[in-house]
């Protein structure tokens, strides 16, 4: 687990949801429907061998592709 292949897509969505968007926000955003997002997301979780999106995210946190908000501020 510790290389995971992203997508520009998959990035840019992790990404946004980071940011505090929504499932439907980061659609539009994206021009996908919500169902690709969900789509998206179960295949991360799937990868990741993950059940939900906390430990999606305490996973990619672990990873260094997504870090915390006040980390990102400082940036």
């Amino acid at each position: 687990m510790s290389q995971l292949p992203l997508s520009p897509r998959e990035a840019a969505l992790i990404d946004l949801l980071a940011q505090g968007h929504t499932d439907a926000t980061a659609a539009q955003e994206l021009g996908i429907s919500k169902r690709s997002v969900s789509n998206m997301m179960r295949s991360l979780m799937d990868r990741l061998e993950v059940d939900n999106r906390f430990q999606l995210g305490a996973a990619l946190g672990a990873l260094n592709i997504v870090t915390a908000p006040d980390a990102r501020r400082d940036s």
